[in-house]
């Protein structure tokens, strides 16, 4: 009776220590994206709008860059466009959904390229990320932010 429980007893706890990590949700990453967070460095590399791509204007210098960092839940944002700094954060939701619920910065005139990268508060954006690109899908997908991993 003893062998009998103990080789009953073995598998279930085996199975429930195998298990943990389902259970807390620590390795959930979503069908959009090989990893769980958005952190990372980030640079504009272009836009794609309705099939068109444009990319960023050969004779600028500057780059806009958005530093992402989460903790797979929620996060903050700095960095700078052409000519401003910005800075917010963000929800990371289910279904590849990221929540901006506030972004801002100084406010000094934007080329038009640049202005576009301006994120908007209390909107939710559709993003993938793969293989150190982000693409941040907004106007319900018809316009989408390709960043690439600094």
């Amino acid at each position: 009776m003893k062998k009998l429980l103990f080789v009953l007893i073995i598998p279930i706890v085996l199975g429930l220590s195998a298990s943990t990590c389902e259970r807390t949700e620590c390795c959930v990453i979503p069908p959009c994206s090989d990893t769980p967070t958005l952190t990372g460095t980030w640079k504009l590399e272009a836009y794609l709008t309705s099939g068109i791509l444009e990319s960023k204007p050969a004779n600028v210098d500057k780059d806009v860059i958005f530093t992402l960092k989460d903790d797979e839940k929620t996060g903050t944002i700095a960095g700078n466009t052409f000519v401003n700094t910005v800075e917010g954060n963000y929800d990371l939701l289910g279904d590849c959904r990221i929540r901006v619920k506030s972004f801002g910065g100084t406010k000094v005139g934007e080329p038009a390229w640049s202005e576009k990268a301006w994120l908007v508060s209390g909107t939710e954006y559709y993003y993938e990320r793969f293989e150190g690109t982000l693409k941040i899908h907004r106007n319900q997908g018809k316009e989408t932010m390709i960043f690439k991993k600094e």
